[in-house]
């Protein structure tokens, strides 16, 4: 769980990645939940092998919920420095004993 200090770098990391061109899989091993007191704000999943990043709100009008997938991913520069960062981050957060998620490079 990140807070403070640590969540407003990561929200600068993600407001930082560049755009890209969008592979295909979109199969997402990290992701982020933001909470305010009582509900969940937006959540974020992040396919590094595709360059890919999907983002869902409990707020979001049910007919954009629906929209086409692919339309709902926005592309982002796996390579970035502020993407490797943000990956080195979800990683520094695993068990000693997860090396790293199958679906990142």
């Amino acid at each position: 769980m990140w807070e403070g200090e640590r969540t407003q770098q990561a929200l600068s990391l993600i407001a930082d990645l560049p755009g890209s061109e969008q592979h295909r899989c979109f199969l997402p091993g990290w992701g982020i939940r933001a909470h305010d007191l009582t509900s969940q704000l937006f959540e974020i999943a992040f396919c590094f092998r595709c360059h890919g990043a999907r983002t869902w709100a409990p707020d979001l009008p049910v007919a954009q919920q629906r929209h086409a997938f692919d339309q709902q991913i926005q592309a982002f520069d796996a390579e970035s420095p502020a993407a490797l960062e943000l990956l080195h981050r979800f990683r520094s957060c695993l068990p000693p004993l997860i090396a790293f998620d199958r679906h990142d490079p």
